[in-house]
């Protein structure tokens, strides 16, 4: 046995470094019931699997173990966390707020601003919202009109170039598709240079320390802010020795972190930075629609969630690597990066995300593990990158039986 999950109603804690249970936990998984239907590429016109024709679900296979993006948390539904918000709530003294205003988003927002170690933090109901904002802000101060971005970027493939058709910015793209963005791209015009700390579409590369030390360096220099699209920034200590996400972010003029990505709250994000900075965002927030009516469940979720997550990623990164040793060790395919440098990693399969996505469903028949809903293709039609995230869902598999469905899938490729 590599490690304990314990799982009752009420707290569930990585109480090991690798999380990965022995025989019995396999009946701890999750039967989804859900009907959405399968097969979500990278390509957004692609998002049904067709069987004899009809749309094979996860509810038709009777997935028991489900890894998949977004759905990575025991907790899945509103019935089952609010009696938990609730009882977080009345123990911490807080009530109800409106309007983005109150004790619990005011604990939230110093909490977040005193770990990145920046004097003031926003809450923002997303991700988009909080970044389009701070490029705003980024804009107004350097007087330019140009985003630098790596390929991979959020605002590039997600957002339908909302940079420039809500916020009239032009791209400035550079770096190549698997590896992280370094200094000697760093461009003179730009009013900001995004760096996605890890890249998701990469497989979650990260820059050395050595690497993003020189890009703080050569932002200092060219008078270039620094802006982190820190979505999963939460995994990413152990690839930098432990140091602190105030270390880490030192040298960014502003910050992005998600709240449901490893955090795993229903929502919410955080925009990071100084008080002049967050003071402009407020204002922002209130222009672009992000002053929401009522905040409360998804902030004190945020806050119920937020220390224990924390102190399991480290679990779940080491769990991560073992896997992906695994599989580089007993497959023919290539993961990326290899080791892992948070908790997710590829797996490059030389096949269109079609041929990828009949192969999952036909080791789901066999094991009751779906692995992801994302087997990327932006890098080539014929080719894919097979998403692997490891959460709490992860920990409760017994080791042979998640081993064993990596096999299976790699069999029918």
């Amino acid at each position: 046995m590599l490690g304990v999950y314990a799982v009752d109603k009420t707290r569930r804690n990585l109480l090991t470094g690798m999380a990965v249970c022995a025989s019995g936990a396999a009946n701890v998984g999750y039967a989804t019931g859900r009907s959405a239907p399968l097969g979500i590429v990278g390509d957004r016109a692609s998002n049904k699997i067709g069987t004899s024709g009809d749309a094979t679900t996860k509810a038709d296979l009777a997935i028991r173990h489900d890894l998949a993006f977004p759905f990575q948390h025991f907790e899945k539904s509103f019935s089952d966390r609010l009696p938990l918000i609730q009882e977080y709530m009345r123990s911490e003294g807080l009530s109800e707020e409106y309007y983005c205003k109150g004790e619990a988003v005011s604990r939230l927002e110093r909490k977040v601003a005193a770990l990145f170690g920046k004097p003031s933090a926003l809450w923002c109901p997303t991700g988009t919202l909080a970044q389009g904002i701070a490029i705003r802000i980024h804009g107004e101060r350097t007087g330019r009109n140009v985003l630098q971005m790596h390929p991979t970027s959020h605002l590039v493939l997600h957002e339908e170039e909302g940079y420039k058709h809500a916020h009239g910015f032009e791209p400035s793209i550079a770096g190549d598709w698997r590896e992280p963005l370094e200094a000697g791209s760093m461009d003179k015009a730009a009013a900001c240079m995004i760096v996605e700390m890890p890249q998701r579409h990469s497989g979650g590369v990260l820059p050395t320390w050595e690497k993003l030390e020189a890009l703080k360096h050569k932002s200092h220099e060219f008078g270039v802010p620094l802006h982190m699209d820190g979505a999963r920034i939460w995994s990413c200590r152990p690839f930098y020795n432990q140091r602190s996400f105030a270390e880490i972010a030192d040298g960014f003029s502003s910050v992005y972190v998600s709240f449901y990505k490893d955090i795993g709250a229903f929502g919410g994000a955080a925009l990071i930075g100084d008080e002049a900075f967050i003071e402009t965002a407020r204002i922002w927030r209130s222009r672009l629609g992000g002053v929401v009516s009522e905040h409360w469940p998804v902030v004190c979720d945020t806050l119920r969630l937020i220390d224990n997550k924390l102190a399991e990623i480290d679990g779940l990164v080491k769990m991560t690597r073992s896997y992906a040793a695994f599989v580089d060790h007993t497959s023919q395919y290539s993961v990326y990066p290899n080791p892992p440098q948070s908790n997710f990693f590829h797996v490059l399969l030389p096949v269109p995300p079609h041929v990828a996505e009949a192969a999952q469903i036909e080791a789901a028949k066999e094991t009751g593990i779906w692995f992801t809903n994302r087997f990327w293709n932006y890098e080539s039609e014929n080719r894919c990158a097979m998403e692997v995230k490891f959460s709490e869902t992860a920990a409760v598999i017994p080791q042979e039986l998640l081993k064993n469905a990596f096999s299976k899938f790699f069999a029918h490729i």
